[in-house]
């Protein structure tokens, strides 16, 4: 066994006291102190133990790599004394101890064996990066341990966990804290124009630590495998004079080249990797970390029911934990391409998986298991109600829970496919109606990322078949390129990526294993390709979607939205199509649009078959605002989703309802409900005033909506409305009596000696106001008086050129005392009018 010095190694002793006393441990311990590896090794050297030790790890890299190395420390190789599982590989025998094993493979342990005697002590590693499997898995290892286990030990180890709400959880439990070992490292900051790429940034980075004589390989985090390209070919025309090997590393690459990047070289070294490098594994040689700050992260909208994809900035801790990949073996240097400023805004930490993503296949699995209340689950972290019943519907529209929310038979068929239930919806049917092969590839590509590099180019027997789908043309592009051995320039012409593609078919190759497992039958039937579209629609009902017409792309889905189907489906021009890959993207004007993809073509009659309770016929109207009229339209929908849409003719009262709804919302203006109409309204309000025992009407917004209700009845079109008179309306609010009163108390003029009429200006709380020349006043001696004698009119004396020069309540007054004077001086400015 080869002994390694280790700051580990000094706790060695605390370490097994702890696990002895409570069977519960926390460790955290910095990048390179050794925990992943030695802590094993400690347990199974020094502690009694009838079961297997299993460490959970986030990524399979990091499970094969750690299990290669603990078994090279002990002299040994994977599959004897350790070991290591995952989804696609594994090293196993009766011989091994301890295994290293991606973290959802204790859940499926779990279904198959709640009691997991077999194993003696659960690993959590990594822990801080809060995978939904990991926090399931701790939840249910610790509810086992509490229930059943007590013997079962388990430990939670991580560099930048957050400790107190794990203590919390886990009480009782130790905490050990290990100093580690980090060499010195120069945290750089480095941030450039948005105009520049970010893999561009990042090779001007890499040269500048060349150029600077540093020594050492270069590690550069970028969020996905595109950007990981454009980096290396940056880095290629960037550092080109320089002796230097460029590797990608991220968690699709196949396992050979991965080694490729852990092996020594004669030559620097510049690595090019996601996030798949941030934690577990010391890649020997490197001292320099490049970090784009950027990372994929997966979340799922309850309210809309996507899956989202998104590149986002990192959170502070792991930036730490990237910047630490620098300082494991010697002092280095780390060049965060952003600025301090946007460092100090980073969130503190990432937000766990489980208040994130789709739980679907979380709450049938745990379900499952036994726990048949959602709410009363032992979670480590609980996600938001919202979430869980998103998730309890989907598997309601699977047929995974019945009408009394309990689980149905094929909940447990469902189960025992170690997929998303949809998938395993998707196999199982598949297995009904001859079409395992093809459904097994379907599956497979939902489950990894596209292998189109760019607008396909699809053989001509992708379009063989009478239901048009996009599975079944990548189906044939796959089998086309699978067949010539992935030649490279097959790959080009068609716009494959052969990596990606490669693993599509690997996968498909792990569900067809399943599906033998289940005694499915394997041979598809000639007409798998339409029962393949039956398959789909009962996996993901609810991404029905309907086209609106057929000169558009645009289609309805679930509940009102709206998406756009891909320009490059094969389906585009079917009427009703599944859309298994519903995204929200921003446009290059930053706008967000729902983007339909990967579309089966679906036939109304399979519909009724399968979904007959599920349609619904109503009538409803609707505000077309191109023709400014209220449409009464009839709606017959399926799965919420409206399939034909029908105006119907005449207009009832929803219809004026809303019409005057509309008008009232929108603010649209009615010609007619001119001045007058407004003067009219104010002399009743002045007269209420005046006057409340009276109980005149006081012209809310609500008495004025009953006008505008009463001017749409009977119609649809804001064009009928527009040229209605509105005062005779407006009039009718009042009784005879009412109206009567008001136009003796407040009478809309008076008469002057000339014979004019004199107009009154009311305004509810003020006395009323008068304008008139001096001229036409003549012979009036005393101020006009209205409500009965009560109020006197304010008159404003206008001169001949209609400019005030006198506002009095006192017109005799007016007459005795100023008209004198204005005579004087305005005779002489205007001699022509008469002057009394």
């Amino acid at each position: 066994m080869t002994i390694l010095s280790l700051p580990i190694n000094d706790l060695k002793h605390n370490i097994l006291d702890a696990v002895n006393s409570v069977n519960r441990l926390i460790v955290r311990a910095p990048t390179g102190s050794g925990k992943s590896t030695q802590i094993p090794q400690f347990i199974l050297d020094n502690l009694k133990s009838d079961g297997k030790i299993l460490i959970l790890q986030p990524r399979r890299l990091a499970a094969r790599m750690l299990a290669a190395r603990v078994a090279d420390e002990r002299g040994s190789i994977p599959g004897q004394e350790i070991g290591f599982q995952t989804r696609f590989e594994s090293a196993v025998s009766d011989k091994t101890r301890a295994c290293f094993i991606t973290e959802g493979i204790l859940t499926r342990m779990l279904l198959n064996d709640p009691e997991i005697r077999s194993v003696s002590t659960i690993i959590f590693d990594e822990f801080h990066e809060r995978n939904l499997t990991s926090d399931i898995g701790l939840s249910l290892a610790a509810d086992l341990q509490h229930r059943n286990r007590p013997d079962l030990r388990i430990i939670v180890m991580s560099a930048t966990v957050d400790i107190e709400p794990l203590q919390k959880y886990l009480n009782p439990v130790t905490v050990i804290t290990s100093g580690g070992r980090l060499f010195p490292i120069d945290i750089r900051y480095s941030a450039a124009l948005q105009t520049v790429p970010v893999w561009d940034h990042a090779a001007k980075a890499a040269a500048s630590l060349i150029s600077q004589g540093n020594i050492g390989d270069i590690l550069i985090f970028m969020p996905g495998v595109y950007e990981i390209r454009r980096t290396m070919e940056s880095i290629e025309r960037t550092v080109r004079s320089e002796p230097v090997n460029v590797f990608p590393l991220y968690g699709d690459l196949p396992a050979g080249l991965q080694n490729q990047v852990m092996e020594q070289s004669g030559r620097r070294k510049i690595i090019v990797a996601t996030n798949i490098a941030e934690t577990s594994l010391t890649i020997s040689g490197v001292r320099h970390v490049i970090d784009s700050g950027l990372a994929r992260i997966s979340r799922f909208d309850p309210s809309r029911g996507f899956n989202t994809l998104f590149t986002e900035s990192i959170s502070r801790d792991s930036a730490d934990q990237r910047a630490g990949r620098a300082g494991r073996e010697a002092a280095g240097v780390c060049i965060r391409l952003w600025s301090t400023q946007l460092h100090a805004g980073l969130s503190t930490r990432t937000t766990p998986e489980i208040l994130r993503v789709d739980l679907a296949e979380t709450v049938l699995s745990i379900r499952q298991i036994g726990y048949n209340s959602i709410e009363k689950f032992p979670w480590f972290e609980t996600p938001s109600q919202t979430a869980i019943q998103q998730a309890e519907e989907t598997l309601s529209l699977l047929g995974a829970i019945d009408s009394d929310n309990a689980l149905t038979p094929l909940a447990l068929e469902l189960c025992r496919l170690p997929m998303h239930p949809r998938l395993a919806r998707l196999l199982l049917e598949a297995g009904k109606r001859n079409c395992v092969h093809l459904a097994t590839f379907c599956a497979a590509l939902l489950s990894e990322r596209s292998a189109l590099a760019g607008k396909p180019d699809y053989p001509e027997d992708a379009f063989s078949q009478q239901i048009a789908s996009d599975f079944y043309g990548q189906y044939c592009l796959l089998k086309k390129i699978n067949a010539s051995g992935f030649d490279q320039s097959l790959c080009d012409r068609y716009a494959v990526n052969s990596s990606a593609a490669k693993n599509i078919l690997r996968t498909q190759a792990l569900f067809i294993d399943h599906c033998r497992k289940l005694g499915m039958h394997l041979h598809d039937d000639t007409n798998a390709p339409s029962e393949l579209g039956r398959c789909i629609l009962l996996a993901y009902p609810d991404h029905l979607a309907v086209r609106k017409d057929k000169g558009t792309l645009i289609c309805r889905l679930r509940n009102g939205r709206r998406g756009v189907l891909s320009e490059k489906s094969i389906a585009r021009g079917a009427p009703i199509i599944i859309a298994a890959d519903i995204r929200e993207k921003k446009d290059s004007r930053q706008e967000i649009k729902t983007i339909l993809s990967l579309a089966t073509e679906i036939k109304e009659e399979w519909l009724l078959e399968h979904f007959e309770s599920d349609w619904q016929t109503e009538s409803a109207c609707v505000w077309n605002p191109l023709k400014m009229a209220v449409e009464e339209l009839e709606k017959t929908s399926c799965l919420g989703v409206v399939i034909y849409e029908t105006i119907l003719n005449g207009t009832t009262g929803r219809a004026s309802t809303l019409l005057a709804e509309t008008i009232i919302s929108k603010k649209l203006v009615l010609p007619n409900w001119d001045q007058s109409v407004e003067d009219f309204i104010k002399r009743v309000k002045w007269a209420g005033l005046q006057f409340p025992e009276q109980n005149l009407p006081s012209f809310t917004d609500d008495d004025k909506a009953l006008v505008i209700h009463e001017l749409c009845d009977g119609e649809s079109y804001f064009s009928k409305v527009n040229v209605k008179p509105v005062l005779p309306i407006v009039q009718g609010l009042l009784n005879s009596e009412q109206h009567y009163f008001v136009e003796s108390m407040a009478p809309q003029s008076i008469s002057l000696p000339t014979g004019r009429k004199l107009r009154l200006i009311y305004e509810p709380g003020n006395e009323p106001r008068a304008r008139a020349r001096i001229q036409e006043l003549y012979g009036m001696q005393s101020t006009p008086r209205v409500a009965a004698g009560r109020v006197s009119v304010l008159i404003e004396v206008l001169a001949p050129n209609n400019r005030p020069v006198q506002i009095t309540h006192d017109l005799a007054n007016f007459w005795a005392v100023h008209y004198p004077e204005l005579k004087k001086t305005l005779s002489r400015k205007y001699p022509k009018h008469e002057w009394r």
